[in-house]
């Protein structure tokens, strides 16, 4: 079998603003370790993508398009994807966030540049 550093991480982006989306979908194709697999722009959508595209890691936006924001939903892809790592891209300084059911790390949107190593960390491959 392949080891977890030949394995290629299949990341989700749920992002409802289009700059953001493309800023990280050109940060992830730097790195060879990580895939962009499908984007959606709400969370709705993006459940139903969870199944056929059966990512590694959610980054999930906090405010999206439709009902649900991204804390509302971390729980629902944790049961739907159990082993996928579900990360919050938010504007809020890390002390600032309590711990939120179904989210396993926070990304700053000041700060995409650091999401691979926020994946790797969360994923415990650092």
């Amino acid at each position: 079998g392949m080891t977890t550093s030949e394995r290629v991480c299949r990341v989700l982006l749920v992002e409802d603003e289009p700059a953001a989306r493309e800023g990280l979908s050109v940060i992830l194709d730097i790195e060879p370790d990580l895939t962009l697999v499908g984007s959606a722009a709400s969370a709705e959508e993006a459940l139903l993508l969870l199944h056929e595209l059966a990512p590694d890691v959610v980054l999930l936006d906090n405010e999206l398009a439709g009902s649900l924001t991204g804390v509302q939903a971390a729980p629902a892809f944790k049961e739907l994807a159990p082993h996928a790592v579900v990360l919050l891209c938010t504007v809020t300084p890390e002390g600032e966030l309590e711990a939120h059911p179904g989210v396993d790390g926070y990304l700053c949107k000041e700060d995409l540049v650091s999401l691979p190593d926020v994946v790797r960390q969360t994923r415990g491959r650092a």
